[in-house]
């Protein structure tokens, strides 16, 4: 086997374990629904969503070009790789300082149609743990190692708001 071949095969099998971590991904966020839902109601959830949807999105200005642009400083660098990762994880981690102290003071951003309340505004504090597993996920699937961010984002993370939706209901 060529190592153009060997490069072919090892993006489709990334490209099959993605493709089956997302519906997987899917599957797992069907119990958070059910739990919020029931426990929260509706309108809790659905304002969660836009939250959600609003800091994901922050998460992902913080580190645009940085997944794509970490591959290829990897592929060209010539100091140690943890240097490179370590710099790309300074660089989301200040921009995610910026894109938390916006939302931070302007919540308004996050929560269109209701009132913040207690620690409402705080929750954009989690766009710096966004950034940095996309980084770390990234600087993995560099070393061809995709299965770790199909179990992270897969598993751990529905499987995660899952039970932090019960414990927090209490």
């Amino acid at each position: 086997m060529t190592e153009a071949t060997q490069d072919i095969d090892t993006l489709a099998k990334g490209g099959r374990t993605n493709i089956a971590g997302f519906v997987l991904r899917l599957a797992a966020r069907i119990p958070f629904l059910f739990i919020a839902g029931r426990i929260y109601g509706p309108d809790l959830v659905g304002r969660f969503a836009i939250a959600v949807v609003v800091v994901e999105l922050a998460a992902l200005l913080a580190t645009l070009g940085l997944k794509r642009g970490l591959a290829q400083a990897l592929s060209s660098a010539d100091r140690p790789h943890a240097n490179v990762v370590w710099d790309a994880m300074a660089v989301a981690f200040v921009a995610s300082l910026i894109a938390s102290a916006v939302l931070c003071t302007f919540p308004q951003i996050m929560y269109p149609n209701s009132a913040i309340t207690g620690l409402d505004r705080f929750l954009p504090l989690i766009i710096v743990a966004i950034a940095w597993s996309d980084v770390s996920l990234a600087a993995l699937a560099y070393r061809l190692n995709v299965k770790a961010a199909v179990t992270a984002r897969a598993v751990v993370e529905p499987w995660t708001i899952s039970i932090a939706a019960w414990a927090f209901s209490y």
